[in-house]
């Protein structure tokens, strides 16, 4: 298959990696000057970059895609699936950039999505089909513009489509991309509320920020910052989570518990037990509580949250302190440009009817 990766980040050149990897055609798509500029300049020159792979016994090799690119109309036009891996606050950005070129019958996939969706609906005409995911395939970085580690796959990771109708359509698609992509979720609410980000990202960055700010550096969040109080706090988050779930004919289901489901081949362990070592293996940082584990994950993800709980009637009093507690922590309202269900909608009064219809239908 031909595939674009649009963004240049962490993501998606270990999905580029990936694909490549498994003999598919890709062309990566660079739409911001923002971040990663000298790692692009160094893999344009190249026409490719190099790769350790951690979860293949540390196999290392070099990606050569069909083409690195600035230029959209190129990008766009070579692929038939869009894969979206920029942070979610750039997907308005990335939707006006890409919709003149997109065209009927290309499977836009946003990685993760927090119904993000629904904004490029908004500017896309086209007859497209979109998945999103609650996290990604396999995680790593950048190391020091050198090369790409991935450290990590999800043996299972689960997708939604829209319109829902599509779903079987998108699976069979997605899961000759990555064999671990044979999996779903009835919407891309459901998709939105398991992203594992805007529940430990935020909840781990408010507990530790003074750990943060004294280590210099030398901060491993997922080892650290998750002691027995601070997981109740996060199972806290998941009874209103749950609460909203149910509220869309969703099941139940808790963070550590989808962690584990998502994370290990074999769900007879305890899931705090795959949590920590997941744990054990993730990288170092955040280096400062002023990162997108609050910039994105808070307006995008919990913003997007307390929308639709309000809604529905739930109790959103652990969202909205954590979101409080962050924007006092930066001095800065984490919450004025929020994703919400009205602004993902364009409409000031939405109702429980107008979000099950938007999430099922095109």
């Amino acid at each position: 298959m031909k595939i674009t990766v649009i963004g240049c980040g962490n993501s998606g050149l270990i999905h580029a990696a990936k694909l490549i990897e498994n003999h598919h055609q890709v062309a990566l798509l660079k739409t911001s000057n923002a971040t990663n500029n000298e790692f692009y300049n160094v893999i344009e020159k190249e026409q490719g970059y190099n790769v350790k792979d951690e979860t293949n016994g540390g196999h290392r090799f070099f990606v050569q895609p069909e083409f690195i690119t600035k230029d959209v109309k190129k990008a766009i036009e070579f692929g038939d699936i869009l894969m979206v891996t920029t942070t979610t606050s750039q997907h308005e950005h990335v939707a006006k950039l890409i919709a003149p070129y997109v065209r009927d019958g290309q499977l836009v996939v946003l990685v993760p999505g927090y119904m993000g969706s629904l904004i490029f609906k908004r500017f896309i005409k086209k007859d497209v089909i979109y998945s999103e995911w609650e996290t990604t395939a396999y995680n790593g970085r950048i190391v020091d513009s050198m090369y790409v580690r991935i450290t990590f796959y999800n043996p299972r990771n689960a997708v939604s489509a829209l319109p829902v109708s599509a779903l079987p359509q998108v699976v069979d698609t997605l899961s000759k991309c990555f064999s671990n992509t044979q999996y779903t979720r009835k919407n891309i609410l459901e998709s939105a509320l398991h992203n594992p980000n805007m529940i430990v990202h935020p909840i781990g960055i408010i507990f530790s920020a003074s750990r943060i700010e004294h280590s210099g550096g030398e901060f491993w969040m997922y080892r650290e910052a998750f002691t027995n109080s601070v997981v109740n706090v996060i199972n806290a988050f998941d009874v209103q989570k749950n609460k909203i779930l149910n509220a869309f004919g969703c099941d139940s289901l808790d963070y550590f518990e989808a962690a584990k489901w998502r994370n290990t081949d074999d769900l007879t362990q305890d899931a705090m037990d795959v949590f920590r070592s997941f744990a054990a293996s993730s990288n170092k940082g955040p280096s400062s509580i002023n990162h997108r584990y609050f910039h994105e994950d808070i307006p995008m993800g919990l913003g997007l949250f307390i929308s639709i709980g309000k809604i529905v009637g739930v109790d959103t009093s652990i969202q909205e302190s954590i979101a409080t507690l962050a924007s006092a922590l930066i001095c800065k309202d984490l919450r004025q440009d929020s994703r919400t269900i009205q602004s993902l909608l364009q409409k000031e009064t939405v109702t429980i009817d107008d979000i099950k219809k938007a999430i099922t239908e095109l």
